[in-house]
């Protein structure tokens, strides 16, 4: 009788030939039931919403091959000098002209009159050596057309290992070369550029990385106001000093990702699964990319001085 009962439970045994433990079998058993009853309505729904379920799995091979390609590019061997630039106009073109009345910049007679902050930092995946630089094409900070540039300083650098510096030059162009050390993965500094003028793409950055090369992003098109007064009907009002670019674009991120997981779980318990399972991958997939772009085109964070407003 015996014999027959153990072998009509081979369950209860296991490799060892011991009897499995009746708290085991009956946590076995539990889990087993709770994983039915999570099934159940997954595979109503696929079985329900054929349509839905290929649309999410489109949207999901889609971006895998997207972050495919992506990661593929960004693992290989580069060396990338990346730069991006703010203009704040101080004393803009046309501005109302009086007679008697005239600007000055250190004695320099001005019509218009600018500051353009200018970030340089390495966006590659390998260091960038003062030796990498060409020797008669070295990267210059210069001005496009008959732009006049009055000053150009180092306002802030990643680290004073880089010993980032300044020199004038006037071959191949006329403008301030920039010399360092060296500049690791992320390393940068910030550059002060007063030049006259009032456009957002006026100053520059060219030269030459040996096996590899300069990239101005799209973060130069951004267009930073400083506070002042604004007049709304008749009534003048102060306006607060809008925020760069890359700031912008993570709030907007973050309150696109919370709004979007928000509704799409709301929507999940109310039983509508189709649309909140859309909103939850939407979610997911839209911030973080916006995220990973502003990674990609805005300097490294530590580099503040490029977030900051004139004079803030």
């Amino acid at each position: 009788m015996s014999r027959g009962r153990i072998a009509s439970n081979p369950a209860h045994r296991n490799r060892g030939g011991k009897e499995t433990p009746p708290v085991l079998t009956h946590f076995y058993s539990t889990l087993n039931l709770h994983a039915v009853h999570l099934w159940l309505p997954i595979k109503n729904f696929i079985s329900g919403n054929p349509g839905i379920v290929a649309i999410v799995g489109v949207v999901g091979t889609i971006s895998s091959i997207v972050l495919a390609v992506l990661f593929y590019k960004l693992s290989r061997p580069r060396r990338l000098l990346a730069y991006a630039t703010r203009t704040f106009r101080v004393v803009p073109q046309g501005r109302i002209k009086l007679q008697g009345l005239q600007i000055t910049y250190y004695g320099y007679p001005v019509e218009s009159l600018s500051v353009t902050r200018l970030a340089v930092w390495n966006a590659g995946n390998e260091s960038i050596r003062r030796s990498d630089l060409s020797a008669s094409d070295r990267p210059v900070i210069y001005g496009g057309g008959e732009l006049k540039i009055f000053e150009t300083a180092v306002i802030e650098t990643s680290a004073a290992a880089n010993n980032v510096g300044l020199t004038l030059v006037d071959h191949p162009i006329v403008g301030s070369a920039i010399g360092f050390d060296f500049l690791d993965p992320g390393d940068g500094a910030v550059f002060s550029v007063v030049h006259d003028g009032n456009k957002l793409t006026d100053i520059r950055l060219n030269g030459e990385i040996i096996g590899g090369r300069i990239w101005r992003t799209v973060a130069h098109g951004e267009r930073p106001t400083e506070g002042g007064s604004q007049r709304w009907f008749g009534v003048s009002a102060w306006q607060r000093p809008q925020e760069s670019g890359r700031s912008q674009l993570r709030v907007g991120a973050y309150a696109a990702l919370v709004m979007l997981l928000f509704s799409g779980f709301v929507l999940v318990l109310g039983s509508q699964w189709g649309v909140g399972l859309l909103l939850i991958v939407i979610g997911l997939i839209v911030p973080s990319g916006a995220l990973l772009v502003s990674q990609r085109v805005y300097p490294p964070l530590r580099l503040k001085s490029f977030d900051e407003n004139l004079g803030g």
